[in-house]
């Protein structure tokens, strides 16, 4: 499946974050703030509507693009 990586304004909704030690809780939503490669890999900074900010690993982590708040 590829992923679609979404620009900076749009919404994400969280499906899995499988590797991280204190993952973002599935079906939390939130905002890009920008995409950036970073070792190879392309990072999706998000500021989550929690009030964190922990980025989407685009080869491991499992996301939807949403138009819903």
């Amino acid at each position: 499946m590829i992923k679609q990586i979404p620009k900076p304004g749009q919404r994400v909704e969280l499906v899995s974050m499988p590797y991280d030690p204190d993952p973002i809780p599935t079906g939390s939503r939130g905002t890009v703030l920008a995409t950036q490669d970073v070792m190879g890999q392309t990072h999706i900074e998000v500021a989550w509507d929690s009030g964190r900010t922990l980025a989407l690993v685009a080869a491991v982590d499992n996301w939807v693009v949403t138009t819903r708040g």
